[in-house]
């Protein structure tokens, strides 16, 4: 891999400060899982949060393939080293893809601490961002998992899934089932404190008027991980933003209503997006 991009990533960590991942250190290629699709329309990454995964827009994907190209990054924030998985190094991890794949400028899609990522490479490597779409983004404030006990019970676990989502039958078993065994290793829940303490302290509320993207905000107004106070907040303070919010909707818009999200992305790609300002021009 050219050096270049390592360099390049060198300098996004300073600005970022107190950020060492070990493969950067070491200069190896982090391993990537990614699902993508799309053959027209601008590239789009889709960041999850901190107890998601690439299924969070199993839904959301095949609308958005219509108009996008979009490409679900899975982060490793469960198997990754811990001086991998703290959000600004997760910011790296994120640029390093964008430069390895050429998709600059790309929009950002993220939700909860994918929105957080979002929002950090926005603001230390602005040139490689075309627009962001922030839904349920940490950043200011959140009911986070920073003392997630050491053994998790299922009973723990449904609690937190009422939270985040406002329709209860997305509260399966099956899915309480598969988190449980997530969080009966010890050195997952670690991995996950350690990603949620990084987040709470990393507050951007003074930051927020520096990010001058075209930026969408798309909330649940039953979201009791990230409040509509919260997204009020990021419309107050980031200048060319846009909220858009629905009723009985929780922490995850994109798999409570894909629909919905999807059509507000496709109106405001349309309006703000650099690829369909130049598709006007041909």
């Amino acid at each position: 891999m050219a050096t270049g991009i390592f360099d390049d990533l060198r300098q996004t960590a300073s600005k970022l400060g107190s950020c060492d991942p070990l493969w950067l250190k070491h200069e190896q290629e982090p391993d990537f899982q990614i699902v993508e699709g799309g053959t027209t329309g601008p590239h789009i990454i889709l960041l999850h949060g901190l107890l998601g995964a690439l299924s969070n827009w199993d839904s959301l994907f095949p609308i958005i393939e219509k108009f996008s190209r979009p490409l679900g990054l899975h982060l490793p924030i469960l198997t990754a080293h811990r001086s991998e998985v703290r959000v600004k190094a997760l910011t790296v991890f994120t640029e390093y893809l964008i430069r390895k794949r050429r998709l600059d400028p790309v929009i950002l899609c993220g939700n909860s601490l994918g929105g957080h990522i979002a929002l950090r490479l926005a603001l230390a490597s602005p040139e490689l961002v075309d627009c962001l779409i922030l839904s349920g983004a940490s950043g200011l404030y959140e009911h986070s998992v920073d003392s997630l006990p050491v053994r998790p019970t299922p009973q723990y676990i449904r609690e937190h899934m009422a939270r985040v989502f406002h329709d209860r039958k997305f509260i399966t078993e099956e899915a309480v089932d598969e988190i449980h065994q997530i969080l009966s290793k010890r050195m997952n829940v670690l991995n996950l404190i350690n990603a949620a303490r990084s987040a709470k302290k990393d507050n951007l509320l003074s930051v927020l008027n520096q990010i001058k993207v075209p930026t969408l905000l798309l909330w649940g107004e039953d979201d009791e991980v990230t409040t509509m106070q919260v997204a009020n907040t990021f419309h107050k303070n980031i200048p060319n933003s846009k909220l858009v919010s629905i009723k009985n909707c929780g922490h995850a818009p994109m798999i409570e209503h894909p629909e919905w999200f999807a059509k507000e992305m496709e109106a405001f790609l349309k309006e703000h997006s650099i690829y369909y300002k130049n598709q006007s021009k041909q």
